[in-house]
């Protein structure tokens, strides 16, 4: 079995080629917030930022969370609960100049106000927020108790637009804002749907707002009001997603870097079919990335196209969405006392170096670690001894501050994955024990490395880790692979269903290299190998009961899908 615990591969900055006939498509969505915390916790310490009224009536948490037949933040976590005043609360997200904006989440009024113009606990904005609330949703009540959504682009609550009198308390809805850029000043458009279909965007909306000549904005954040005792709703709120479509916010995934499985050039949520060759058999000879993308997707495929980046043998070779083009990025990193991450930005061609780590570093760490969608520099520096300290270190800005975690020990391996869907990557190690594989996970609470700490014995001493989000819920499964009888064996763990644990025979140990991920576009991952030039992949579109082939390289190749098994 080939894996990243007994291989070293990679290269040396020469671009040679750009990649061409890649779709600007991404369903990745910009952030999403399902409230997976401790009831009481305050938004304010995890990542948000009052703009008003700050600790007055504090946003927090609550249980249990919402549900929504469908949704995929449905019934993930708990959720918030706002009052009639007090504390508001804003978070940012990657801001967006054109196109549309996307925010969707559920809500459920507990009470509103009997008052002619109701309230607003919903709004997009720019960073920083100011006082520039645009696409505000109100809610209402009637004497009979009776429930009406309003929409306004800016403020002018004479402008407000509402629904009938026809919904109720008590009821979980699904709300997706819709904010649009239009070129030009004091154009751009708003509009709500309410409890849509899934699977497509409507061609109506349920609320048009009409003051469009209010001020624009670039929408850079999301934010929850509580107003005034006299006008404003008790909503709860959960499963926030933001996104650029609607197959972003509506498709499955978190907005960490990796939502629908790693190695997506294209940003279509389908990992592609990436091997690298040693084009000179040297033992530092030039390294050349050839790549198809997955053709499993009607509208990718094509001829196999390639790229010269970096040297085998001597680099680390990664993928990851580090510009937040919703595409993952060629990447390499050169150990070094002054060891260097080479990226070759999907957005606009361009090659970024950045100094980062140290001899002896691992960068199959790479990840969302700060929720912002975008890949960060990472790398896992394990103790020398067995029993010594291991360190993450990361880096969530270009030339930005170094953020280290102590985590792990020097026999441990890590398994990075956000285990709690909230967005933001996990420290977590597997580690040897006494002939089994404990997990140890130290949770990322937003950017905040900090307790709980979740423990989890899963598999044997000897056995691989294969983490990824195998059932599809947003958050990474713990997953291990085995040898036995010369097959491969793959156990996981679903997050969904922990007490059941599932596997699959798939591979051969002499020959194969374990690659899982989405190939099928369904947003898990599927099992799959790689075994002299030809892709194997057990499709969980199918229930794991069938398999879909595709031919890439030759012996003595590398897949890239391969950079995180451990």
């Amino acid at each position: 079995m080939k894996t990243a615990k007994n291989i070293a591969n990679l290269l040396f900055l020469s671009a040679a080629m750009m990649m061409a006939g890649v779709s600007t498509f991404a369903q990745t969505p910009l952030a999403v917030e399902d409230f997976d915390l401790a009831p009481g916790t305050a938004l304010t310490s995890v990542g948000w930022s009052a703009h008003s009224g700050g600790g007055t009536n504090p946003i927090s948490v609550v249980s249990p969370g919402l549900t929504y037949e469908g949704y995929p933040s449905s019934g993930i976590g708990n959720a918030v609960g706002l009052t009639t005043s007090g504390e508001d609360v804003n978070k940012a997200f990657p801001g967006q100049s054109s196109g549309s904006v996307y925010a969707a989440f559920l809500v459920n009024l507990s009470e509103a106000a009997d008052h002619a113009e109701g309230g607003y606990f919903f709004h997009l904005g720019p960073d920083p927020v100011s006082t520039t609330f645009r696409g505000r949703i109100y809610a209402r009540k009637n004497a009979e108790n009776q429930v009406s959504f309003g929409l306004g682009k800016g403020s002018p609550v004479a402008e407000v637009v509402y629904t009938g009198y026809t919904y109720s308390l008590n009821t979980t809805y699904l709300m997706v804002l819709k904010y649009t850029v239009v070129a030009g000043a004091a154009n751009d458009t708003v509009q709500l749907y309410i409890n849509p279909a899934l699977d497509e965007e409507p061609g109506t909306a349920t609320l048009t707002a009409t003051d469009i000549s209010q001020s624009d904005i670039e929408p850079a954040t999301y934010s929850l009001r509580q107003g005034s005792t006299a006008s404003s709703p008790t909503p709860v709120v959960d499963g926030i997603r933001i996104g650029t479509s609607w197959e972003s916010i509506m498709g499955g995934g978190s907005s960490g870097s990796e939502p629908n499985g790693p190695v997506d050039l294209d940003g279509d949520g389908y990992t592609d079919f990436v091997v690298i060759r040693n084009t000179d058999g040297s033992p530092s000879g030039p390294a050349v990335w050839y790549y198809n993308l997955n053709p499993a997707n009607p509208s990718s495929g094509g001829p196999t196209q390639a790229i010269a980046w970096g040297l085998a043998g001597i680099d680390q070779f990664l993928t990851g969405d580090f510009d937040g083009d919703g595409k993952d990025d060629v990447a390499i990193f050169r150990q070094g006392l002054e060891a260097k991450f080479y990226i070759l930005n999907s957005a606009d061609f361009t090659a970024r170096v950045e100094q980062f780590g140290t001899e002896g570093d691992y960068a199959g760490v790479v990840d969302d670690y700060n929720g912002d969608g975008v890949t960060d520099l990472a790398v896992y520096r394990p103790g020398i001894g067995p029993n010594d300290q291991s360190y993450w270190f990361y880096r969530t800005t270009p030339g930005g501050a170094v953020h280290y975690v102590p985590w792990g020990a020097g026999s441990d391996f890590p398994a990075p994955g956000d285990f709690d869907g909230d967005g933001y990557a996990d420290f977590t190690v597997q580690r040897p024990s006494g002939g089994t594989s404990v997990f140890w996970t130290l949770y990322n609470a937003e950017g905040n490395p900090a307790t709980p700490t979740n423990v989890v014995t899963f598999g044997s001493s000897t056995d691989y880790n294969v983490i990824g989000d195998y059932d599809g819920d947003g958050k990474a499964d713990h997953a291990i692979l085995r040898s036995v009888g010369g097959t491969l064996q793959w156990w996981v763990r679903p997050s969904s269903d922990p007490l059941n644990a599932v596997a699959y025979i798939w591979g051969v140990s002499a020959t194969d290299w374990p690659v899982p991920g989405d190939y099928d576009g369904d947003g898990k991952y599927d099992p799959a190998i790689w075994r002299n030039g030809t892709f194997w992949v057990l499709t969980s579109s199918s229930g794991y009961t069938n398999f879909t082939t595709f031919g890439l390289g030759m012996a003595g190749d590398y897949p890239v899908a391969n950079f995180r098994i451990f």
